[in-house]
């Protein structure tokens, strides 16, 4: 599986606090475009989540990540956001993430493909590839779901609202990205990406 679609336990560690996880409770229409920012490393993209013109998340992504999101549509739909959050300096750490629909094939690099023709026996490829092509909810005949990192966003240690309940601030952090009023960083991410 892609890291761009990646169960939300995946980000966890040894050494990392448990996160805490907020949801909306119905999907939300989100535009996700490229956008410039000169602190993206060269051969990368920057990934921008917007609700109501609103910059509300930013993310780096690998090429081509960009293209396939538009050419499968993934964010063409209202989709459901999910906020994982975990007390760390200098503050709350966030991810962001939207909950879509596994598209039909995986994301990889065609020159990548070429130059490892040996992947395709790999168990873990055949796997990816059954899952994408074939799997379907046999309850519901729909794809699985599967989670997009939008980005990373930090809230202050003196901006806490509910500095005894991880809970009650992770769900206030959403509720202030839902509502437009984002006063976090958005771009923590690229800062930890450049080191600075």
């Amino acid at each position: 599986m892609s890291e761009d679609f990646a169960p939300l336990e995946e980000n966890e560690g040894p050494d990392r606090p448990a996160a805490v996880l907020a949801a909306t409770d119905r999907p939300v229409a989100i535009e996700v475009r490229e956008i410039a920012d000169e602190r993206v490393p060269e051969g990368m993209s920057c990934l921008g989540t917007f609700l109501d013109d609103t910059l509300v998340a930013r993310c780096v992504v690998p090429p081509g990540a960009i293209a396939y999101f538009q050419k499968h549509g993934v964010f063409t739909q209202p989709r459901q956001l999910v906020l994982a959050a975990r007390e760390e300096e200098p503050g709350l750490q966030c991810e962001l993430y939207a909950v879509v629909p596994l598209p039909p094939e995986p994301m990889h690099d065609e020159d990548e493909e070429d130059a490892e023709p040996w992947a395709a026996s790999v168990a873990s490829s055949s796997y990816e590839r059954a899952v994408a092509e074939n799997a379907l909810d046999e309850e519901t005949g729909e794809r699985p779901m599967a989670a997009v990192l939008l980005g990373s966003i930090v809230r202050f240690r003196k901006d806490r609202k509910h500095p005894d309940s991880l809970p009650l601030e992770t769900m206030d952090v959403l509720a202030k990205i839902v509502s437009g009023r984002v006063v976090e960083t958005v771009d923590k991410v690229l800062e930890d990406l450049l080191g600075g």
